[in-house]
C-alpha cells in the first residue's frame, strides 16, 4: 500500500461509506428529489451520503471541521473536509455514469488531500479490459495526481501517474464546458463563443468530469460557469497537482454559500483563454 497517514486512511473509509450508497442509489425507482432555493435538485441519495460521511469522518477526525453541499458548515473553518456527496446530481438522477464523490482536506486554509470516486466509470486494464468496481482519482499536496481502479488503495506501482497535456496556443486546445444555461446566466455568453472560436475543438463535459480530463490529459481547457468551494476543492487540488492551474472568476467561487465561474487548464493556454473570459484571479 501507499505511504498512508491519518487522513488519507480517514479519507479512503469516508469514500467506502458513500461509494456503497452511490452503488445502491444509483437508477433506484424509489428517489426523492426536492428543489433547493437556487432551483437545483437534491435528492435523498446526496442527503444521506453526506450524513454517512459526516458521521464517519467525525468519528476519525474529530479535531477536524466539515463544510458539506447539504448540511453546510461545522467545527473548525482552517482545518476541515469539504465534501460534495454527488456532483452531478442531475446526471445522477438521469441515469448517466457521469457523477462522482468528491472530498477534500485544507489544513490552514491550504488543500493537501483530494479523493474523487466515480463507482460507475470503468477504467482500462493493461489487457485492455474494462475494471469496476468504478476510479478513484488521488491527489496529495506536493506528491502528484494518481489514479487507480476500484477504492482501495493499490501498491505504488498499482498507481497510475496523471499530468496534463501542453499545448503551445489556444489554436491547439480542446476545451471542455459545463452548463449552457449558466454560462447565459453568469454573463458569459459572448466572450465563451469568443473562446470557443480560437480552440481546435470543443466539448460538454461538465462538472467533475472536465476538470479530470484536464488532469488526465485528454482535453486542456475547462470552463465551470457556476460552482461552488465544494464543487472546486478536490478537483482543483487534483488539477495543481497534474501540473495544471486553476483561475477563478469571481471570489464567490471560494465561498461555501456563493457561485461563480472557474476554469482549469494548461498553463499558458489557460491564463490566455481566462483573459478572453475577462478573468484572472487564481483560486
Amino acid at each position: 500500500m501507499i505511504e498512508a497517514d491519518r487522513y488519507l486512511l480517514a479519507g479512503m473509509d469516508a469514500l467506502e461509506r458513500a461509494a456503497v450508497l452511490l452503488t445502491a442509489r444509483f437508477r433506484a425507482r424509489d428517489l426523492r428529489v426536492e428543489a433547493k432555493a437556487d432551483g437545483t435538485p437534491v435528492t435523498d441519495a446526496d442527503k444521506d451520503i453526506e450524513a454517512a460521511v459526516r458521521e464517519e469522518l467525525r468519528r476519525a477526525t474529530p479535531e477536524l471541521g466539515i463544510l458539506g453541499e447539504e448540511e453546510g458548515a461545522e467545527g473548525d473553518s482552517r482545518d476541515r473536509w469539504i465534501l460534495d456527496p454527488i456532483d452531478g446530481t442531475m446526471s445522477f438522477l438521469a441515469g448517466d455514469p457521469r457523477f462522482a464523490f468528491l472530498l477534500a482536506l485544507e489544513l490552514d486554509g491550504a488543500l493537501e488531500l483530494a479523493l474523487i470516486y466515480s463507482p460507475m466509470i470503468g477504467t482500462l486494464a493493461p489487457q485492455g479490459r474494462v475494471c469496476s468496481p468504478g476510479v478513484t482519482w488521488l491527489a496529495r499536496r506536493g506528491r502528484g495526481s494518481f489514479s487507480f481502479p476500484g477504492m482501495e488503495l493499490p501498491a505504488e506501482n498499482g498507481l497510475r501517474k496523471l499530468r496534463v497535456e501542453p499545448v503551445r496556443s489556444l489554436s491547439e486546445a480542446v476545451l471542455t464546458m459545463g452548463s449552457l444555461r449558466h454560462l447565459v446566466r453568469q454573463g458569459l455568453w459572448v466572450s465563451m463563443g469568443d473562446l470557443a472560436g480560437c480552440v481546435a475543438a470543443t466539448r460538454g463535459d461538465g462538472d467533475w468530469f472536465g476538470h479530470v480530463l484536464v488532469a488526465e490529459g485528454k482535453c486542456h481547457l475547462m470552463v465551470d460557469p457556476r460552482v461552488a468551494l465544494y464543487d472546486v476543492a478536490a478537483v482543483r487540488l487534483l488539477v495543481e497537482e497534474a501540473g495544471g492551474v486553476f483561475l477563478a472568476g469571481d471570489p464567490a467561487a471560494l465561498d461555501p454559500t456563493g457561485f461563480g465561474p472557474v476554469l482549469s487548464g494548461v498553463p499558458g493556454v489557460a491564463e490566455a483563454a481566462a483573459r478572453r473570459l475577462d478573468f484572472l484571479l487564481p483560486l
